[in-house]
């Protein structure tokens, strides 16, 4: 008789990750342990755990205040877990991630204002987990007929429809081929579980293979009564058992023409369970002899063996141990080291050997999960409570940044350091420590309230004895005047403090830049190196003051500076301040000021029309006063004024048109060019004597005028308009000349407080 165990067969990988956490939360805590229902359907295991102190509750109302509680692979409901937060317990979340999807996409589906339809057993405790991420109000049909209760509902209803991981795929295809034939906006979720589908397939599979069939897996076990329907359908002989004690009973079938029996098993069922059924079949048939029923039952490994090994493979992410059995040995990153960051093979080297704890033997497989970081922390913990009694000084990376402060190892050891004893002086951010090494030595040692060890460091208690060594050492030598290369340590309104080596000096925030600032920030920040001098000092009080400069030569730098301005001299400078008045522009460590007039050719009310802060503008020094140090400066460049813009293009004798923009008793006044006018003499209006320029001329007319005089020195301009006139008569302007010259000179030399007096 031959005897086949399915391909895919026993625990699936949400289950066998929560029994492997159930057994680890047993060995690490001594704290009253729970399981918020049956962490699996299968007794065996149940009861094992039991044996280690994790006990079954089957309401939140029998689990104590500040219990340990792990979630089992089957999830619980949202209200169930804000329930357990409530009673202040200490959840460890072992649910299956393939159920943790869909409870994701259930609550995002349900708050877009969509029914959530269930495809699975209502009964479940997988599906009322789920029903409890849409506040209950999801539909839930395991099978096609029970489609027909959803069917009261608008055709138009939003609907999204997840699965139960172990449901049969062909279930959950037809319920969504009814659905989406009645309702017109469907979202269909595909969520069953993969592993299931290969397990029911390999089922199918063997089924069709065998004579015989048992499917191993426990009574209330929803896939393994799957698996067996889908044997039945293939195996008239199929039977569905706990263990292999039940098989005492069907032994009678065994002795039937039966050539080939196959053995399958639920996801909560241990590879021990399969194996063991496979024996007691061997056995009951005589089909086994007695070296390989030796070989099946030897199991020279148990949890919780210590055993020596050697090193022969390394991975980034585990260490392959031969462990001198018939199981090859593999140590997960996890449980070899704490430090994340960490490089194994920095760690151990292929034939060393080491000592390793046994967490977890998979007897199907062969494959024993060992742990390093238990066996060093159990040696570490030893060193470690000499170190503490003796207060001494060790050294770690800082491998974490926690709630609360950061963590270090010390002896394979994670030690949480506070962030009050994080560093000599207080740190805002504790994530700049990440990484970086530090001196630290233990302070505390004790168990929490649930019985696990806690290890509390300090480097602040360091930092301080090694800073006093070094202020001893610094105020021996320390002298006025003496250059120091600092570290800036921390920043205020009035300065900063640099670290000179143990000892802090205080650099006043005038004493950073030569520019005026509102905060050191904006020169200097935290880190820092920078080449300072004591400028005064007393050991008494601790205080130190310090400059960037010497005064001395603070002083000829900037007598050499103020000695090597002259008038006239341009420079590119940086505007600096705005003022009503005008700009300060720094021209090399000293501030000049720019009037506002000098800003610009055309009216201005204030700088920050044509300037800001920061700009660099050309500048000359109009004028210095070594007295007072002020150093006034221009701007405008001649060649953009409006009067060289107006007459660059202009000479005597040109004819131009112009508008009269003003009427004086003198004469008018024509727009040349803006901002330019020339004046029209009363004389220069028409062929004949008239009282007032009014007479012939308004404001706004256009005339043609002849450009009789320009004068670049006073920026004046003579215009004439008679001399365009049709009737004008040299002769007669020449027989008239000189009066009208004396009378052009006389009254041609105007000022602009001529022009606004007779305005």
């Amino acid at each position: 008789m031959e005897i086949k165990i399915a391909e895919k067969a026993g625990f699936c990988f949400g289950v066998d990750r929560a029994v492997k956490i159930a057994y680890e939360t047993a060995q690490s805590c001594k704290n009253s342990i729970y399981t918020y229902g049956m962490l699996i359907h299968n007794h065996d295991v149940t009861s094992e755990l039991e044996t280690l102190g994790v006990k079954c509750a089957e309401s939140i109302s029998d689990i104590p205040d500040g219990s340990v509680v792990i979630i089992r692979a089957h999830g619980i409901s949202e209200a169930e877990y804000l329930k357990l937060e409530e009673k202040n317990t200490e959840i460890i979340d072992a649910t299956c991630p393939f159920v943790k999807r869909i409870h994701k996409i259930v609550k995002e589906e349900h708050e877009k204002g969509r029914q959530i339809v269930i495809a699975g057993d209502e009964n479940h405790p997988e599906v009322k987990g789920i029903d409890g991420w849409c506040k209950n109000s999801a539909l839930i049909a395991k099978n096609a007929q029970e489609c027909e209760k959803f069917l009261h509902l608008k055709p138009e209803t939003p609907v999204s429809i997840v699965a139960q991981t172990t449901l049969r795929h062909e279930n959950a295809k037809k319920i969504e081929e009814i659905l989406k034939k009645y309702f017109t906006n469907v979202n269909f979720f595909d969520t069953i579980c993969s592993a299931t589908e290969e397990r029911q397939k390999a089922a199918e599979k063997l089924a069709k293979e065998s004579d015989l069939i048992l499917v191993l897996g426990g009574s209330n076990s929803s896939n393994t009564e799957k698996l067996f329907e889908i044997c039945r359908e293939h195996c008239k002989d199929s039977y569905k058992i706990e263990n292999s004690k039940e098989l005492d009973g069907l032994a009678h079938l065994f002795k039937k023409n039966i050539k080939k029996v196959g053995i399958t098993a639920g996801a909560s069922t241990p590879d021990k369970v399969i194996k063991e059924a496979k024996l007691t079949m061997a056995e009951i048939t005589n089909e086994m002899n007695f070296a390989e029923a030796l070989e099946e039952t030897l199991k020279p490994l148990t949890t919780g063996d210590i055993v020596k090994g050697v090193v022969i493979g390394i991975t980034p992410t585990e260490v392959q141990v031969d462990i001198d059995g018939k199981y090859d040995g593999v140590i997960p990153f996890a449980e070899m080291t704490n430090d994340s960051s960490a490089n194994l093979a920095d760690l151990v080297k292929v034939g060393d050997e080491v000592d390793v704890f046994v967490v977890h033997v998979s007897d199907r497989d062969g494959v024993v999960t060992l742990s390093k970081k238990k066996i060093d922390a159990e040696k570490g913990l030893q060193e470690l409570r000499a170190d503490f009694e003796n207060k001494t000084v060790l050294n770690g990376r800082i491998v974490e940044i926690v709630r609360g402060g950061i963590v270090t190892i010390a002896k394979g050891i994670r030690v949480f350091i506070p962030a009050s004893e994080a560093a000599e002086r207080f740190v805002e951010d504790l994530g700049a420590l990440l990484n970086t090494e530090a001196s630290f030595r233990i302070i505390k040692m004790d168990q929490d309230r649930r019985g696990r060890l806690r290890v509390v460091g300090s480097i602040k208690s360091v930092a301080r004895e090694i800073s006093q060594q070094k202020a001893e050492e610094f105020w021996a030598a320390a002298e006025v005047n003496k250059q120091y290369t600092g570290t800036v340590k921390s920043l205020t309104a009035f300065g900063a403090f640099v670290d000179l080596g143990g000892v802090d000096g205080l650099i006043h925030i005038s004493e950073l830049s030569d520019d005026h600032i509102k905060h050191p920030s904006e020169v200097v920040k935290v880190g820092d190196s920078i080449d300072v001098y004591i400028k005064d000092m007393n050991k008494e009080t601790g205080k130190i003051s310090l400059v960037k400069e010497l005064e001395e030569v603070k002083k000829a730098r900037e007598a050499a500076f103020w000695s090597a301005l002259e008038v006239g001299k341009t420079y590119t400078g940086k505007v600096k301040s705005l003022t009503t008045f005008g700009v300060f522009v720094d021209i090399g460590g000293v501030d000049g000021l720019v009037h506002i007039s000098e800003l610009s050719w055309n009216r201005i009310k204030h700088p920050s029309e044509v300037v800001k802060v920061g700009d660099e503008i050309e500048v000359y020094i109009k004028d210095i006063n070594l007295d007072t140090k002020k150093i006034s400066l221009g701007h405008k460049k001649e060649e953009d004024s409006p009067w060289y813009q107006a007459t660059k293009d202009i000479k005597v004798g040109d004819t131009i048109k112009c508008k009269i923009v003003r009427i004086l008793p003198f004469g008018a006044f024509a727009e040349v060019a803006p901002f330019v006018d020339g004046l029209i003499h009363i004389s220069q209006i028409a062929n004949t004597r008239i009282d007032k320029p009014s007479d012939v001329l308004n404001i706004g007319d256009e005339v043609e005028v002849q450009i009789v005089e320009i004068n670049n020195e006073t920026k004046q301009i003579g215009l004439s308009r008679k001399v365009l006139l049709p009737d004008y008569v040299a002769e007669e302007e020449k027989a008239e000349e000189e009066v009208v010259d004396e009378s052009y000179t006389e009254e041609g030399s105007f000022t602009l407080g001529d022009i606004l007096d007779a305005e």
